[in-house]
Protein backbone atom coordinates (compact mmCIF):
# COMPACT_ATOMS: atom_id res chain seq x y z
CA UNK A 1 0.00 0.00 0.00
CA UNK A 2 1.61 3.04 -0.41
CA UNK A 3 2.07 6.19 1.36
CA UNK A 4 3.40 8.93 -0.58
CA UNK A 5 1.10 11.44 -2.15
CA UNK A 6 2.30 12.86 -5.55
CA UNK A 7 0.93 15.30 -8.03
CA UNK A 8 -1.50 13.44 -9.72
CA UNK A 9 -0.81 9.27 -9.00
CA UNK A 10 1.41 8.02 -7.26
CA UNK A 11 4.45 5.70 -7.54
CA UNK A 12 4.98 2.42 -5.98
CA UNK A 13 6.92 2.65 -2.97
CA UNK A 14 10.48 4.83 -3.30
CA UNK A 15 12.06 3.19 -0.19
CA UNK A 16 10.15 4.39 1.90
CA UNK A 17 8.08 1.01 3.02
CA UNK A 18 10.62 0.38 5.72
CA UNK A 19 8.31 2.70 8.23
CA UNK A 20 5.61 -0.30 8.02
CA UNK A 21 2.96 3.32 7.11
CA UNK A 22 5.37 4.67 5.15
CA UNK A 23 6.55 8.62 5.00
CA UNK A 24 8.28 8.58 8.20
CA UNK A 25 11.60 7.48 9.61
CA UNK A 26 11.95 4.21 11.33
CA UNK A 27 12.66 5.69 14.46
CA UNK A 28 9.95 8.38 14.04
CA UNK A 29 7.78 5.05 13.46
CA UNK A 30 8.45 3.56 16.66
CA UNK A 31 8.49 6.19 18.59
CA UNK A 32 4.88 6.48 17.85
CA UNK A 33 4.25 3.05 18.29
CA UNK A 34 5.70 3.64 21.63
CA UNK A 35 3.44 6.88 22.40
CA UNK A 36 0.18 4.95 20.65
CA UNK A 37 0.98 2.23 23.67
CA UNK A 38 1.12 4.79 26.88
CA UNK A 39 -2.34 6.78 25.18
CA UNK A 40 -4.32 3.58 24.46
CA UNK A 41 -3.27 2.29 27.66
CA UNK A 42 -4.80 5.16 29.62
CA UNK A 43 -7.66 5.09 26.94
CA UNK A 44 -8.87 1.75 26.84
CA UNK A 45 -7.71 0.78 30.29
CA UNK A 46 -6.81 -2.75 29.16
CA UNK A 47 -10.27 -4.19 29.79
CA UNK A 48 -11.75 -6.75 27.76
CA UNK A 49 -14.36 -5.48 24.71
CA UNK A 50 -17.78 -6.87 24.99
CA UNK A 51 -18.88 -8.56 21.35
CA UNK A 52 -20.34 -6.64 18.87
CA UNK A 53 -22.97 -8.60 16.79
CA UNK A 54 -23.94 -7.44 12.95
CA UNK A 55 -26.70 -8.31 10.36
CA UNK A 56 -26.27 -8.32 6.55
CA UNK A 57 -27.06 -4.88 6.62
CA UNK A 58 -24.46 -3.44 7.83
CA UNK A 59 -21.55 -4.57 5.31
CA UNK A 60 -24.01 -3.54 2.17
CA UNK A 61 -21.07 -0.31 1.91
CA UNK A 62 -17.84 -0.96 2.20
CA UNK A 63 -16.64 1.02 5.59
CA UNK A 64 -12.52 -0.27 5.95
CA UNK A 65 -9.24 0.80 7.39
CA UNK A 66 -6.22 -0.59 6.64
CA UNK A 67 -3.94 -2.31 9.55
CA UNK A 68 -0.39 -2.71 9.17
CA UNK A 69 1.10 -6.11 9.87
CA UNK A 70 3.70 -3.86 12.95
CA UNK A 71 0.62 -2.67 14.23
CA UNK A 72 -1.50 -5.58 14.41
CA UNK A 73 1.58 -7.94 15.86
CA UNK A 74 1.89 -4.51 18.78
CA UNK A 75 -1.55 -4.90 19.77
CA UNK A 76 -1.88 -8.86 19.93
CA UNK A 77 1.64 -8.81 21.57
CA UNK A 78 0.36 -5.90 24.64
CA UNK A 79 -3.14 -7.87 24.59
CA UNK A 80 -5.11 -4.36 23.37
CA UNK A 81 -6.15 -6.21 19.69
CA UNK A 82 -9.90 -6.70 21.02
CA UNK A 83 -10.42 -3.64 22.50
CA UNK A 84 -9.13 -1.65 19.17
CA UNK A 85 -11.29 -4.25 17.27
CA UNK A 86 -14.07 -3.03 19.05
CA UNK A 87 -13.50 0.44 19.08
CA UNK A 88 -13.72 0.29 14.85
CA UNK A 89 -16.51 -1.53 14.94
CA UNK A 90 -18.63 0.75 17.42
CA UNK A 91 -16.92 4.15 14.80
CA UNK A 92 -18.52 2.43 12.29
CA UNK A 93 -16.21 0.42 10.19
CA UNK A 94 -16.89 -3.08 9.04
CA UNK A 95 -14.25 -4.35 7.30
CA UNK A 96 -10.42 -4.04 8.16
CA UNK A 97 -7.69 -4.99 5.94
CA UNK A 98 -4.81 -6.50 7.80
CA UNK A 99 -1.04 -6.72 6.05
CA UNK A 100 -0.27 -10.71 6.49
CA UNK A 101 2.76 -10.29 3.83
CA UNK A 102 5.36 -7.62 4.07
CA UNK A 103 8.65 -6.45 4.23
CA UNK A 104 9.56 -8.02 7.51
CA UNK A 105 7.88 -11.51 6.29
CA UNK A 106 4.39 -13.30 7.27
CA UNK A 107 2.51 -12.16 10.38
CA UNK A 108 1.69 -15.76 11.18
CA UNK A 109 4.50 -19.07 11.36
CA UNK A 110 4.71 -19.79 7.79
CA UNK A 111 5.84 -23.50 6.97
CA UNK A 112 6.39 -22.58 3.37
CA UNK A 113 9.15 -20.60 4.79
CA UNK A 114 8.53 -17.40 3.29
CA UNK A 115 9.39 -14.90 6.05
CA UNK A 116 12.76 -13.59 6.85
CA UNK A 117 14.88 -14.46 9.31
CA UNK A 118 15.42 -10.66 10.86
CA UNK A 119 14.08 -10.07 14.24
CA UNK A 120 11.64 -8.03 13.43
CA UNK A 121 9.98 -11.62 12.03
CA UNK A 122 10.31 -12.61 15.37
CA UNK A 123 8.22 -9.98 16.24
CA UNK A 124 5.72 -10.13 13.35
CA UNK A 125 5.31 -14.32 14.30
CA UNK A 126 7.35 -15.14 17.55
CA UNK A 127 6.94 -19.11 18.83
CA UNK A 128 3.51 -20.12 20.75
CA UNK A 129 1.63 -17.50 19.12
CA UNK A 130 -0.51 -16.31 16.15
CA UNK A 131 -1.33 -12.41 15.28
CA UNK A 132 -3.22 -13.67 12.23
CA UNK A 133 -5.47 -16.19 14.21
CA UNK A 134 -5.87 -13.43 16.75
CA UNK A 135 -6.97 -10.90 14.29
CA UNK A 136 -9.30 -13.24 12.85
CA UNK A 137 -10.82 -14.25 15.73
CA UNK A 138 -11.34 -11.05 17.36
CA UNK A 139 -12.28 -9.45 14.26
CA UNK A 140 -15.27 -11.75 13.95
CA UNK A 141 -15.99 -11.25 17.74
CA UNK A 142 -16.26 -7.73 16.81
CA UNK A 143 -18.66 -7.89 14.09
CA UNK A 144 -16.15 -6.68 11.31
CA UNK A 145 -15.14 -8.58 8.19
CA UNK A 146 -11.17 -9.37 8.16
CA UNK A 147 -9.31 -9.42 5.26
CA UNK A 148 -5.57 -10.96 4.97
CA UNK A 149 -3.96 -8.02 2.76
CA UNK A 150 -0.58 -8.95 1.08
CA UNK A 151 1.09 -5.73 0.81
CA UNK A 152 4.06 -6.45 -1.04
CA UNK A 153 2.50 -8.32 -3.33
CA UNK A 154 5.05 -9.50 -6.38
CA UNK A 155 7.51 -6.67 -4.99
CA UNK A 156 10.25 -7.23 -2.38
CA UNK A 157 13.54 -5.41 -1.12
CA UNK A 158 16.62 -5.61 -2.71
CA UNK A 159 18.71 -7.54 -0.01
CA UNK A 160 15.80 -9.56 1.11
CA UNK A 161 16.35 -13.58 1.65
CA UNK A 162 14.31 -14.52 -1.21
CA UNK A 163 15.70 -12.17 -3.67
CA UNK A 164 19.23 -13.02 -2.68
CA UNK A 165 18.64 -16.79 -2.61
CA UNK A 166 16.45 -16.94 -5.86
CA UNK A 167 17.61 -13.97 -8.30
CA UNK A 168 16.47 -16.09 -11.37
CA UNK A 169 12.81 -15.18 -9.49
CA UNK A 170 13.61 -11.24 -10.54
CA UNK A 171 12.35 -9.64 -13.62
CA UNK A 172 15.63 -7.82 -15.15
CA UNK A 173 14.96 -4.44 -17.59
CA UNK A 174 16.56 -4.66 -21.27
CA UNK A 175 19.30 -2.91 -19.64
CA UNK A 176 19.95 -5.79 -16.67
CA UNK A 177 18.37 -4.01 -13.67
CA UNK A 178 16.45 -5.81 -11.11
CA UNK A 179 15.70 -2.73 -9.19
CA UNK A 180 12.70 -0.29 -10.42
CA UNK A 181 11.09 2.28 -7.90
CA UNK A 182 14.04 0.89 -5.01
CA UNK A 183 12.49 -2.53 -4.91
CA UNK A 184 12.55 -5.72 -7.23
CA UNK A 185 10.28 -7.27 -8.72
CA UNK A 186 9.35 -11.50 -8.67
CA UNK A 187 8.36 -12.59 -12.41
CA UNK A 188 4.69 -13.75 -12.62
CA UNK A 189 5.09 -16.10 -15.59
CA UNK A 190 8.15 -18.28 -13.73
CA UNK A 191 6.85 -21.55 -12.61
CA UNK A 192 8.87 -21.22 -8.80
CA UNK A 193 7.02 -17.56 -8.21
CA UNK A 194 3.92 -19.07 -8.96
CA UNK A 195 4.26 -21.87 -6.64
CA UNK A 196 5.71 -19.72 -4.33
CA UNK A 197 2.93 -16.79 -4.26
CA UNK A 198 0.21 -19.88 -4.38
CA UNK A 199 1.74 -21.85 -1.59
CA UNK A 200 1.59 -18.67 1.02
CA UNK A 201 -2.11 -18.13 -0.44
CA UNK A 202 -3.05 -21.31 0.74
CA UNK A 203 -1.05 -21.13 3.96
CA UNK A 204 -3.71 -17.72 4.63
CA UNK A 205 -6.83 -19.10 3.75
CA UNK A 206 -6.52 -21.67 6.08
CA UNK A 207 -7.47 -19.28 8.56
CA UNK A 208 -11.29 -17.98 9.19
CA UNK A 209 -11.06 -14.64 6.93
CA UNK A 210 -14.29 -12.82 4.53
CA UNK A 211 -11.27 -11.97 2.12
CA UNK A 212 -7.71 -11.56 0.69
CA UNK A 213 -6.30 -8.25 -0.90
CA UNK A 214 -3.61 -7.84 -3.00
CA UNK A 215 -2.73 -3.83 -3.85
CA UNK A 216 -1.01 -1.66 -6.29
CA UNK A 217 2.45 -3.87 -5.91
CA UNK A 218 0.50 -6.89 -7.63
CA UNK A 219 2.08 -5.15 -10.34
CA UNK A 220 5.00 -5.41 -12.85
CA UNK A 221 6.48 -1.95 -13.79
CA UNK A 222 6.09 -1.56 -17.48
CA UNK A 223 10.50 -0.44 -17.48
CA UNK A 224 10.55 -4.50 -17.30
CA UNK A 225 8.29 -4.27 -20.49
CA UNK A 226 4.53 -5.04 -21.23
CA UNK A 227 3.58 -8.28 -19.17
CA UNK A 228 -0.01 -7.90 -18.82
CA UNK A 229 -0.68 -11.57 -20.01
CA UNK A 230 1.18 -12.81 -17.74
CA UNK A 231 -0.12 -10.70 -14.59
CA UNK A 232 -3.35 -11.61 -15.61
CA UNK A 233 -2.82 -15.58 -15.90
CA UNK A 234 -1.52 -15.41 -12.25
CA UNK A 235 -4.57 -13.43 -11.50
CA UNK A 236 -6.28 -15.82 -12.71
CA UNK A 237 -4.41 -18.68 -10.97
CA UNK A 238 -5.66 -17.41 -7.72
CA UNK A 239 -8.64 -16.72 -8.60
CA UNK A 240 -8.77 -20.32 -9.34
CA UNK A 241 -7.08 -21.41 -6.03
CA UNK A 242 -9.70 -19.63 -3.99
CA UNK A 243 -12.57 -20.64 -5.72
CA UNK A 244 -11.52 -24.57 -5.24
CA UNK A 245 -10.32 -24.33 -1.25
CA UNK A 246 -12.40 -21.53 0.19
CA UNK A 247 -15.18 -20.36 -2.63
CA UNK A 248 -16.52 -17.70 -0.37
CA UNK A 249 -14.33 -15.95 0.23
CA UNK A 250 -13.75 -12.41 -1.10
CA UNK A 251 -10.88 -11.81 -3.55
CA UNK A 252 -10.38 -7.86 -3.02
CA UNK A 253 -8.02 -5.55 -4.77
CA UNK A 254 -6.88 -2.11 -4.08
CA UNK A 255 -5.45 -0.45 -7.54
CA UNK A 256 -4.15 3.24 -8.28
CA UNK A 257 -7.04 4.44 -10.84
CA UNK A 258 -7.03 2.26 -14.40
CA UNK A 259 -4.71 4.18 -16.43
CA UNK A 260 -2.30 4.96 -14.00
CA UNK A 261 -2.38 1.24 -13.14
CA UNK A 262 -2.30 -0.48 -16.70
CA UNK A 263 0.26 2.35 -18.12
CA UNK A 264 2.23 1.91 -15.03
CA UNK A 265 2.16 -1.04 -13.52
CA UNK A 266 0.49 -3.69 -16.19
CA UNK A 267 -2.22 -3.83 -13.71
CA UNK A 268 -5.14 -4.26 -16.61
CA UNK A 269 -7.81 -4.48 -13.21
CA UNK A 270 -10.96 -3.45 -15.32
CA UNK A 271 -10.32 -6.36 -17.41
CA UNK A 272 -9.81 -8.87 -14.44
CA UNK A 273 -13.01 -7.80 -13.05
CA UNK A 274 -15.06 -8.47 -16.42
CA UNK A 275 -14.07 -11.40 -16.10
CA UNK A 276 -15.03 -12.18 -12.96
CA UNK A 277 -11.58 -12.26 -10.84
CA UNK A 278 -11.65 -9.89 -8.51
CA UNK A 279 -14.57 -9.57 -6.41
CA UNK A 280 -13.88 -6.13 -4.73
CA UNK A 281 -12.21 -3.00 -5.13
CA UNK A 282 -11.48 -0.52 -3.14
CA UNK A 283 -9.07 2.24 -5.73
CA UNK A 284 -6.94 3.94 -4.15
CA UNK A 285 -7.61 7.72 -4.72
CA UNK A 286 -4.48 9.46 -2.36
CA UNK A 287 -5.39 13.00 -2.50
CA UNK A 288 -4.93 16.26 0.28
CA UNK A 289 -8.37 17.76 -0.55
CA UNK A 290 -11.69 16.67 -1.12
CA UNK A 291 -11.82 18.37 -4.15
CA UNK A 292 -9.01 16.44 -5.84
CA UNK A 293 -10.81 13.24 -4.34
CA UNK A 294 -14.12 14.36 -6.02
CA UNK A 295 -12.01 14.97 -9.69
CA UNK A 296 -9.65 11.82 -9.38
CA UNK A 297 -13.10 9.87 -8.36
CA UNK A 298 -14.60 11.07 -11.60
CA UNK A 299 -11.88 9.78 -14.14
CA UNK A 300 -10.34 6.71 -11.88
CA UNK A 301 -12.69 3.54 -13.64
CA UNK A 302 -14.70 3.56 -10.14
CA UNK A 303 -18.02 4.16 -12.60
CA UNK A 304 -17.18 1.54 -15.12
CA UNK A 305 -15.95 -0.90 -12.16
CA UNK A 306 -19.32 -0.40 -10.12
CA UNK A 307 -21.45 -2.18 -12.87
CA UNK A 308 -19.64 -5.37 -11.96
CA UNK A 309 -18.10 -5.28 -7.98
CA UNK A 310 -18.71 -3.71 -4.91
CA UNK A 311 -16.58 -0.27 -4.75
CA UNK A 312 -15.32 1.73 -2.46
CA UNK A 313 -12.42 4.62 -2.35
CA UNK A 314 -8.74 4.37 -0.85
CA UNK A 315 -8.48 7.22 1.48
CA UNK A 316 -5.27 8.68 2.39
CA UNK A 317 -5.01 9.56 6.53
CA UNK A 318 -1.26 11.22 6.64
CA UNK A 319 0.45 11.98 10.07
CA UNK A 320 -0.37 15.97 9.53
CA UNK A 321 -3.94 15.25 8.31
CA UNK A 322 -6.64 16.17 10.93
CA UNK A 323 -9.53 13.78 11.75
CA UNK A 324 -11.89 16.83 10.05
CA UNK A 325 -9.66 16.41 6.96
CA UNK A 326 -10.02 13.09 6.71
CA UNK A 327 -13.77 13.30 7.42
CA UNK A 328 -14.59 15.94 4.68
CA UNK A 329 -12.86 13.40 2.03
CA UNK A 330 -14.90 10.75 3.42
CA UNK A 331 -18.33 13.04 3.05
CA UNK A 332 -17.46 13.68 -0.51
CA UNK A 333 -16.64 9.65 -0.90
CA UNK A 334 -20.25 8.96 0.77
CA UNK A 335 -22.25 11.82 -1.39
CA UNK A 336 -21.03 9.76 -4.91
CA UNK A 337 -22.16 6.85 -3.46
CA UNK A 338 -19.14 4.65 -2.94
CA UNK A 339 -17.43 2.98 0.31
CA UNK A 340 -14.18 3.55 1.45
CA UNK A 341 -11.07 2.90 3.29
CA UNK A 342 -8.96 4.44 5.44
CA UNK A 343 -4.73 4.31 5.30
CA UNK A 344 -4.16 3.72 7.65
CA UNK A 345 -5.88 3.07 11.11
CA UNK A 346 -2.30 3.70 13.13
CA UNK A 347 -2.25 7.46 11.81
CA UNK A 348 -5.05 8.10 12.24
CA UNK A 349 -6.33 6.67 16.10
CA UNK A 350 -2.96 8.78 17.03
CA UNK A 351 -4.02 11.61 14.96
CA UNK A 352 -7.68 11.53 16.86
CA UNK A 353 -6.35 10.91 20.09
CA UNK A 354 -4.43 13.80 19.89
CA UNK A 355 -6.62 15.83 19.13
CA UNK A 356 -9.13 14.21 21.89
CA UNK A 357 -11.54 13.87 18.79
CA UNK A 358 -12.31 9.98 20.17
Amino acid sequence: MLSKVAKGDRTPLSGILNSACGAVSQQKFMLGFVTLFVLMAVYLLVKPAPSIKRTSKDFQSIRGVWLTDIGTAFLHHTTLLDNVLNHLSRSGYNRIYVNVYGNWGTLYPSRSKVRNTEITSLFLAPPLTNPLKSVAQEGKRQGLKVYAWLEYGLMLPPNSQIAKSHPDWLLKTPEGKTVVDHFAWLDPSHPEVQNYILSMLNEIIQYDLDGIQFDDHWAIPVQFGYRQKDLTTLTQKVHQLIQEKKPKLIFSLSPNPYAFSINRYNQDWLRWIKKGYIDEIVIQVYRKTPREVRQSINTSGVAEASRFVPVAIGIFAPWDATEKEIKEQIKVVNELGYGFSVFCWERRFINALLEKRI
